[in-house]
């Protein structure tokens, strides 16, 4: 990196006021779970948001917007009274990518089975993170929520091998993946300011490892901060650990606006003058020359 970090801190302060914007959640899948007051559905429309956000903004937004349009006011409460044999929902047609209809109504017949399971419970899924006493191990937290999600659908589903698309929603327990999605998920669970929700209490935002999402990557290799192309869970939690050295207490409030340069901005990962010269952080970024006049402010 070009400075000993005051400097990335100042251009990261900027990012956020540019993009600490209610006008910007729409290019992000948590423009779902913001619709909803109540913490039950804003938990549960997060996970499924979460899960179900791999593929380009528009392609997740298709898929999910119409599910949630036809669950109502109470995406919670209409999956307890649901009664799928009566009906065809979810309508998602041919799926979503690498799930099919069946898995997809697979995993809502899941969800709807736990909710109803845990009527008086909220927040329901905390506890899937945490180890036997109740605590958050980064070693093992990921982990074991994939092995409760995997047992709780092959419950549902009567069988004892997950499809791939099933698999692929929640991830192999065993990889050692960054696991962006579920990160994302704990993101918004556990951090308490915008925009996140920070409905888990029992986890702290500095414990939580950075969603690793394709433009994470591509910006901590063009800051200077990681540099392997092949990342993992251990990686994402370097990551936090770097921020905290920025932020000791709130290291992953960067990351929504981080993103915004690769979504909004259409960072390239490489030195594109239209591009870079109107980025805030192009006086820390490896990949411009220097020289390059930065934006003019105001």
């Amino acid at each position: 990196m070009l400075d000993d970090g005051s400097l990335l801190k100042s251009k990261l302060n900027q990012l956020i006021a540019k993009y600490k914007n209610v006008s910007y959640l729409e290019t992000d899948p948590i423009c779902f779970p913001k619709r909803y007051k109540d913490p039950l559905d804003i938990e549960i429309v997060s996970l499924i948001s979460c899960l179900f956000a791999y593929g380009n903004v528009k392609n997740i937004q298709n898929f999910l917007d119409p599910i949630f349009q036809s669950m109502g006011d109470s995406p919670s409460q209409f999956l307890v009274n649901h009664h799928f044999s009566n009906s065809n929902f979810p309508k998602t047609g041919k799926g979503y990518r690498f799930q099919s209809n069946e898995d997809v109504v697979i995993f809502f017949k899941t969800l709807q089975r736990i909710l109803s399971e845990n009527k008086n419970s909220s927040p329901i899924f905390e506890s899937y993170f945490l180890d036997q006493n109740g605590q958050f191990d980064p070693n093992g937290s990921f982990q074991n929520f994939q092995k409760q999600w995997e047992s709780e659908i092959l419950l549902t589903a009567k069988t004892k091998v997950l499809t791939y698309g099933l698999q692929f929603l929640i991830g192999k327990w065993k990889s050692k993946s960054p696991k962006k999605r579920i990160s994302l998920f704990l993101r918004w669970m556990v951090r308490r300011k915008y925009p996140d929700f920070g409905l888990y209490r029992k986890i702290k935002p500095n414990q939580i490892p950075y969603p690793m999402d394709v433009h994470i990557q591509k910006l901590i290799k063009v800051l200077g901060i990681q540099k392997q192309n092949n990342i993992q869970l251990q990686d994402a939690f370097a990551l936090t650990e770097f921020f905290r050295k920025v932020n000791s207490v709130d290291p992953v409030l960067y990351d929504f606006y981080l993103t915004r340069v690769g979504i909004i901005n259409r960072c390239k990962g490489r030195y594109e003058e239209m591009i870079c010269k109107g980025c805030e952080l192009n006086e820390v970024c490896l990949v411009v020359p220097r020289g390059i006049e930065p934006r003019l402010q105001g």
